[in-house]
């Protein structure tokens, strides 16, 4: 597989998103979630994959605190799932992180206790790539319990 992983500017960063949540229905179905992430990838430490010239994978990420690094946002296009280019870009972003002397990376997902199958998927990916759940908060409502998980980095 002839698969890039680079840095994107804030304009590259903008259009793999909207080219990623457009493709993945399932897991982005709220539109103004997927305009505030559009937007938001634009400010923030962004890796694209590319794949033939295609948008296949994204990760972006949010340094607010000098040792931590929090994944703002993430996606791999559905037919590229179990092909490693997720654990690729998650690898992409630890190094990031470590050159910036950050020690940890964290992650929020919809808990699998919703048992939506995709964002059990998701879970099971980061769990399998070193990660651990904190703590479950319903963030957003009653509705949508989520877990937070995290990462400590020099652990790759």
């Amino acid at each position: 597989m002839d698969l890039t992983i680079y840095q994107l500017s804030a304009n590259e960063s903008e259009q793999a998103c909207r080219e990623l949540t457009l493709s993945l229905p399932e897991y982005f179905g709220i539109q103004e979630a997927n305009e505030r992430y559009a937007k938001g990838v634009r400010e923030l430490i962004t890796f694209g994959a590319k794949f033939n010239g295609i948008y296949v994978g994204l990760i972006s990420l949010e340094m607010a605190f000098p040792n931590n690094a929090n994944i703002y946002w993430m996606a791999v296009k559905k037919e590229y799932h179990g092909q490693g280019i997720g654990s690729s870009l998650l690898k992409c972003a630890e190094t990031y992180c470590s050159e910036k002397q950050c020690t940890s990376m964290t992650v929020e997902t919809l808990s699998p206790v919703e048992k939506d199958p995709n964002y059990i998927k998701t879970y099971i990916f980061y769990q399998g790539n070193g990660f651990e759940p904190l703590f479950e908060l319903n963030t957003y409502g009653p509705d949508f319990k989520m877990v937070y998980l995290y990462k400590k980095l020099g652990e790759i």
